[in-house]
């Protein structure tokens, strides 16, 4: 599997910024490098530092690399869904809290348990999906 950091998109996306911003010459002005430095980045011969991106995206007001990474962790689910989840868990614990002092006012048992019971569900689905993201990150 081809890794989004390692393979041809950075590439791909980092020459066209080159090409957008004016070309090799422009994109080594501005970087402070070579010609020959940023030909060989786009053409595979040598890496890309983070610094000459993030320069031609500053430059260029456009973020396709970055945008591109944060998309890749947005992808795996792991950020959406986990803050969802957790503030499920959340919410259904302050509703537990709001039940017990009913309870403890001389409030229903029916609400406490049933407050109870969502908050039990929430945190076990939190529980199921934390397991599966640390099996990946293992």
């Amino acid at each position: 599997m081809i890794q989004v950091y390692e393979g041809p998109a950075i590439r791909a996306l980092f020459g066209q910024m080159v090409r957008d911003f004016g070309g090799v010459e422009a994109a080594a002005a501005l970087l402070g490098c070579s010609k020959g430095t940023i030909s060989k980045q786009c053409n595979d011969q040598m890496p890309i530092p983070t610094r000459h991106w993030a320069a031609m995206e500053d430059e260029l007001g456009r973020w396709p690399i970055t945008d591109m990474l944060a998309d890749r962790r947005a992808g795996r689910g792991a950020k959406g869904i986990l803050q969802e989840r957790a503030a499920q868990v959340i919410a259904e614990n302050g509703d537990v809290a709001n039940a017990i002092f009913r309870l403890l006012g001389g409030g229903a048992v029916d609400l406490a348990v049933k407050e109870l019971r969502e908050a039990i569900s929430a945190s076990q689905d939190l529980l199921a999906l934390l397991e599966t993201e640390g099996r990946k990150d293992a």
